[in-house]
């Protein structure tokens, strides 16, 4: 008897379109390339599926439900963020520009929007705004806990942190505490159901109260800008934080932006960078880190160059690096000539 195993997917977006890849042997071989031309921001693929969704700014979600053979818009809008329910793989979030958030029943099928977010006091709304036109806040980050699908965090860039404790019927602002709302993403831990944490651009916190009461937890890094943050479980958990030295546009300097990742054994109080096959510091932005689903000690980074920074006559402008060791060693799989700003490995 012939036991046939599944392949794997490796889709890796950039600012000009998606490239899918496929494993073969003991490496990643291009199958295809789609939305050429669109900038994909986000994406995220579904444990054990063939499912996985993009986000394609000022156009929309884009879905597979086929591995990646074949692809449709399946909501419409200026979408910045995805998220898949872990308890319930049919149930996913999106979150848009200006903030709003939808959640699907059906793998992304059909939408609804979840309105109270986006109605707030003014005393909250007055803090949703991005500093490039047209000075829209949208939703770049979604957590959905662990243990309970009803306690939803989003994270606003720039406005700050809401927490839904009832499916999101009604929000919470949790913002206070933090120095500048600039807010990259927001998490929780595996472990501990009070535990939450946030990477924002001028710092990292760490919050013991269910997202109140947040505190810089920095110990270890030499680094000022904060950008990807992903939480896997295992003994201990582990987390892993994409950071670079100042904002954006100091990245345009010789050294470039100085990235790095770092890892928390400790629930985030306390950090080490990680090398093992890594730069001390990469000229190009890390801009994506990811597991993936169905083997979480796999971690996949997508990095690129960043809006004024763009070398001319160069063959390769972004690169996928991959640990199989939860960060321990790394080693570059695929060079691009565009900027990498995301990743997700799924199931054919």
């Amino acid at each position: 008897m012939i036991i046939m195993t599944a392949k794997k997917r490796l889709y890796i977006g950039t600012d000009s379109g998606l490239t899918v890849m496929t494993h073969e042997g003991s490496g990643w071989v291009h199958f295809q390339d789609v939305l050429a031309g669109k900038f994909v921001r986000a994406m995220t693929s579904v444990g054990g599926k063939s499912a996985a969704y993009a986000c394609v700014t000022r156009e929309g979600l884009y879905a597979t439900w086929n591995g990646g053979e074949s692809w449709q818009l399946a909501l419409a809008g200026n979408v910045h963020s995805v998220a898949v329910d872990p308890s319930d793989s049919k149930i996913i979030y999106a979150g848009t520009e200006p903030v709003s958030l939808f959640r699907s029943t059906d793998g992304g099928r059909s939408w609804t929007e979840l309105s109270a977010l986006k109605n707030q006091p003014e005393s909250v709304t007055e803090k949703w705004w991005f500093p490039q036109y047209p000075h829209e806040s949208h939703v770049l980050s979604i957590f959905v806990d662990w243990r309970d699908p009803r306690v939803l965090s989003v994270g606003l860039e720039h406005g700050g942190i809401l927490r839904s404790t009832d499916g999101g019927a009604h929000w919470e602002d949790l913002s206070d505490g933090i120095e500048y709302i600039d807010i990259h993403t927001v998490k929780g831990d595996p472990v501990h159901s009070h535990l939450y944490y946030t990477a924002t651009a001028r710092g990292f916190y760490r919050s013991d109260q269910c997202g109140r009461n947040w505190r810089f937890s920095e110990r270890g890094i030499n680094r000022s800008y904060f950008h990807d943050l992903v939480v896997i479980p295992g003994q201990p958990p582990a987390l892993f934080l994409a950071t670079a030295n100042g904002t954006p546009p100091a990245w345009m300097r010789q050294a470039r932006a100085q990235s790095a990742i770092f890892r928390s054994l400790d629930s985030g109080a306390s950090w080490h960078q990680l090398t093992g096959g890594l730069p001390e510091s990469m000229e190009r932005m890390i801009w994506n880190l990811s597991a993936d689903p169905d083997e979480p000690d796999h971690l996949y980074a997508g990095t690129g160059e960043a809006q004024g920074q763009r070398s001319e006559s160069v063959s390769s402008r972004g690169a996928v690096w991959v640990s199989q060791d939860r960060g321990d060693s790394w080693r570059e799989i695929y060079q691009s000539p565009n900027t990498i700003r995301t990743v997700a490995v799924g199931m054919a």
